[in-house]
């Protein structure tokens, strides 16, 4: 009996994550992302260290985008103005991502928020190129030197999220697409009417549903996810229900019942692909953002143009969503470039659209003195 309504309760549920919303619930169980949360007991040890401004910078980094929210990034402080950027292999995607391809391209997003940090403290940020390959633990190093205060309104930083549901089935306006794109050769913007868009549509669906299969993919993502309260605020980093838009009673639901082995049913997978199939149903177009290659370098440049654009999407009420099964698994991996006639490497695939909200974020975030590392 307990077992038979344990079922029902899970496959209740699944419809609710399928669907994506529960009317009238939607928003009972999300509590955003507050300041408090973006430091730790030791913040003040490291303020004592490199000062008030330097920690507030690396704090600002923090809050970039990264797969399954790792924030695989690692600074190793040599002295107050000199840092080494670099991985934590412990969060490496070696799955989805076993190339490290998607995690420069976090790095480059931490670097475009930490050199934003900087110039609007008064630092200029020189850079040099440390590694040869994706796998080195030493990547980048920075020398911050006094330099012209750039204005710039850091709240966007703070209040960049990832939006998956909530999009409107209309096409970017032109000076949108123009203002976010800026001077990017390799943006392109693929309405939702057009041929490149219903592509990307199917074969997002058809990469989903390959990808659940994959039972080492599933055990990754569920190494990630954060179910309960507990486990978020042990490790502030990785996936909760709130940050998936999984909120109201299904999210009051799986908080209390849901756990690593649930991922691997096949439940959660039917719904993992129900959900992505109403995600593209739901949507302004898609946007890609490639590179002339995939060198080190080119990635952390395509990583930081990404992490410009996301800055500036709120402004114009544009919700973004980051989808990568297309880039993760074959063939549509191999198939993309040629179908969307691309002559550059596509790195990142969003799902754009207008929103008819921007919520504040709710993604978990590593303290600053967790990710960093004073050497004595």
């Amino acid at each position: 009996m307990v077992a038979s309504r344990r079922t029902f309760l899970i496959r209740s549920v699944q419809c609710v994550l399928a669907a994506g919303f529960f009317p009238g619930l939607s928003a009972c169980a999300e509590r955003p992302v507050r300041e408090q949360d973006l430091t730790g007991d030791g913040y003040g040890e490291l303020v004592d260290v490199i000062g008030r401004q330097r920690a507030e910078i690396i704090r600002y980094a923090s809050l970039a985008p990264s797969g399954h929210n790792v924030q695989p990034w690692i600074v190793t402080i040599k002295s107050a103005d000199n840092w080494i950027i670099g991985s934590a292999e412990d969060r490496w995607l070696n799955e989805v991502d076993p190339r490290n391809r998607e995690l420069v391209l976090s790095i480059g997003a931490f670097l475009e928020n930490l050199v934003i940090a900087a110039q609007a403290n008064g630092f200029k940020v020189n850079i040099r190129t440390l590694a040869d390959n994706p796998f080195d633990p030493e990547l980048l190093s920075l020398e911050l030197v006094n330099g012209k205060r750039i204005d710039y309104p850091l709240e966007r930083l703070i209040e960049r999220r990832t939006l998956r549901t909530g999009f409107r089935n209309e096409e970017l306006d032109p000076m949108d697409i123009v203002y976010l794109k800026d001077s990017d050769d390799n943006f392109f913007y693929y309405p939702p009417a057009s041929a490149g868009a219903e592509w990307l549509d199917k074969a997002t669906i058809a990469a989903t549903e390959y990808q659940v299969t994959r039972d080492n993919v599933q055990k990754e993502l569920a190494r990630w996810i954060r179910w309960s309260d507990a486990d978020a605020a042990r490790y502030r980093n990785g996936l909760t229900p709130e940050a998936m838009d999984i909120t109201g009673l299904a999210g009051w639901y799986v908080k209390n019942f849901y756990g690593e082995s649930d991922v691997l049913g096949q439940d959660f997978r039917k719904a993992t692909v129900e959900r992505a199939k109403g995600q593209v149903a739901q949507s302004g177009g898609w946007v890609v953002i490639g590179s002339e290659n995939e060198s080190l370098s080119a990635l952390l440049e395509t990583g930081r143009r990404f992490e410009r654009m996301f800055l500036k999407a709120k402004s114009r009420s544009v919700g973004v969503h980051p989808i990568s099964q297309v880039l993760e698994e074959r063939p549509w991996v191999e198939d993309i470039r040629k179908v969307l006639e691309l002559e550059c490497k596509p790195q990142f695939l969003l799902r754009v659209g207008y929103t008819r909200e921007y919520p504040l974020p709710v993604s978990l975030r590593m303290p600053p003195e967790e990710i960093s590392y004073i050497l004595q």
